[in-house]
C-alpha cells in the first residue's frame, strides 16, 4: 500500500482528504503544521507528500526545503497546496522541485485522488473496509461538504468579524499583537472548507483576503489606512457572500475585463501585474481620452481610474463613462495619492466606487478587483464598498 503524508493545518481538510484517499487504497499520514511533519519525517518514508505552503508554526516552503536536503527525502515526489494570490511564493517554492503546485480552494477530495493515483502510477482501488459514516465526510458532489460549512460558516464569519473590529482600531498594533496572524488563520481555514464546499464565489474572495493578511505580515509596512479599510471592506463583503451562498450556487469561473487609466507608466504595470494574479483581462493606457476610444471597442466591466491626469483627471473622466449606455453601474476604483486618502475616503466623488492609495500594494488592489467583479455577478444589491 503505498503511503501518502498530508500536511495541512485545517483539520477539516484533512479529514476530507484522507477518507477519499483511504477509499482509493492508499495508507494515509498526518501532520498538522510544518515542525510536526519534519517529526514525522524522521520515522517513516512516504511515497507521496501533499504539503500546504500557509501553515503556522513553519511554512510549506520550510518544510520542503528540509525535504530536499535529506538524501533519503531528496527525491520524493512533492504536490504543493497553494493559493491562487500567492503565485511569486509558488514560483520560488517551485525551484526547488515540485511535481504539481494546486490551488488549494479549487481541489475536491476527487481532484486529490486522481493526481495522487496519476503521480504514482497506480489505479485506486476502493478501501478494502469502508470507511465510517460521518456527518463531515462528502460524496461524490460537495452536497455533504456543503452543508456542513454552511452551518457552521456564520460562527468562523462572526470570530473574522470581531478580529476585524480590533485590527480597525489599532491596524498598526495589530501586526505586533498577533491579531493580523489570527485574521490570517481564521481567512485561511474559511477559504479551504468554501472550496471544498464548491461556494467558489466564497472560496476566491476568501484566497484573496489571505493573501492580502499574509502579505501584511510579511510586509507590515504595508499596513496603513488604505489596506485596512480594504481589510474591513473584504471581511464585510465575506459575510455577504456567505447569505448569497445559503441560497444560490454560483458558477466557479471569474472573469472580466478591465482599463486601468493612468498616466504614470510605473503605476500601469504594477496594476496590470497585480491584476494578472486574480486572472483578470486588464488593459492600461495612459492618456484619458484615448480610454474613451478604447470604450467604443471594448466592453469594460472594472475601471481603475488615477484621479490626477491631463486632459481629463478621474472624476471627468468617470462623469463621461457614467453617461454612456451600459456603464451607469460599472466600478470605478480611484487611485489617490496615499497623503490625501482620508479626505479622499470620506469624499468619492463623480460615481467612483471605492479608492485605493498610491503606491499600490499590488494585492491590495487584486483584493479590490475580486471584491467589486463579484459584486456584479450578484443578483442580489448589496451596499457599495465604502
Amino acid at each position: 500500500m503505498k503511503k501518502i503524508f498530508l500536511v495541512d493545518d485545517d483539520a477539516v481538510v484533512q479529514l476530507l482528504y484522507r477518507r477519499k484517499l483511504e477509499q482509493g487504497g492508499f495508507e494515509v499520514w498526518l501532520a498538522e503544521d510544518g515542525l510536526q511533519a519534519i517529526q514525522l519525517l524522521g520515522t517513516f518514508t512516504p511515497d507521496l507528500i501533499l504539503l500546504d505552503l500557509m501553515m503556522p508554526r513553519l511554512s510549506g516552503d520550510s518544510v520542503l526545503r528540509f525535504i530536499r536536503s535529506q538524501p533519503k527525502l531528496a527525491k520524493l515526489p512533492v504536490v504543493i497546496l497553494t493559493n491562487a494570490f500567492m503565485s511569486d511564493q509558488a514560483r520560488a517554492v517551485s525551484v526547488m522541485g515540485v511535481e504539481r503546485a494546486i490551488v488549494k480552494a479549487d481541489c475536491t477530495p476527487e481532484k486529490m485522488l486522481e493526481i495522487a493515483s496519476q503521480i504514482l502510477g497506480v489505479t485506486s482501488q476502493p478501501a478494502a473496509t469502508p470507511a465510517a459514516a460521518d456527518p463531515l465526510l462528502p460524496a461524490e458532489d460537495h452536497s455533504p461538504a456543503r452543508e456542513h460549512f454552511l452551518e457552521n460558516a456564520g460562527s468562523r464569519i462572526g470570530d473574522l468579524r470581531d478580529l476585524c473590529q480590533e485590527f480597525k482600531a489599532e491596524p498598526e498594533s495589530a501586526t505586533r499583537s498577533g491579531n493580523l496572524a489570527e485574521l490570517y488563520s481564521q481567512t485561511h481555514h474559511l477559504t479551504g472548507a468554501a472550496g471544498l464546499a464548491g461556494c467558489h464565489h466564497l472560496a476566491l474572495m476568501g484566497g484573496a483576503l489571505e493573501a492580502l493578511l499574509f502579505e501584511l505580515g510579511e510586509k507590515p509596512q504595508f499596513v496603513n489606512p488604505s489596506t485596512a479599510r480594504t481589510v474591513v471592506s473584504a471581511v464585510d463583503y465575506l459575510a455577504l457572500l456567505f447569505e448569497d451562498a445559503r441560497n444560490v450556487r454560483r458558477p466557479e469561473s471569474l472573469t472580466g475585463e478591465v482599463l486601468i487609466v493612468d498616466d504614470d507608466p510605473l503605476a500601469n504595470r504594477i496594476a496590470l501585474a497585480a491584476l494578472s494574479r486574480a486572472k483578470l483581462n486588464a488593459r492600461a493606457t495612459e492618456n484619458s481620452l484615448t480610454a474613451l476610444d478604447l470604450l467604443a471597442q471594448t466592453h469594460f466591466d472594472l475601471f481603475l481610474l488615477d484621479i490626477e491626469m491631463p486632459h481629463l483627471n478621474g472624476y471627468e473622466l468617470c462623469r463621461k463613462i457614467r453617461c454612456l449606455p451600459g456603464y451607469e453601474k460599472t466600478p470605478v476604483i480611484y487611485i489617490t495619492a496615499h497623503g490625501d486618502f482620508e479626505s479622499r475616503a470620506k469624499s468619492i466623488l463623480a460615481g467612483g466606487n471605492d479608492l485605493i492609495a498610491k503606491p499600490i500594494f499590488p494585492i491590495e488592489l487584486a483584493v479590490k478587483a475580486v471584491t467589486h467583479l463579484i459584486r456584479g455577478r450578484l443578483a442580489a444589491t448589496v451596499p457599495a464598498a465604502l
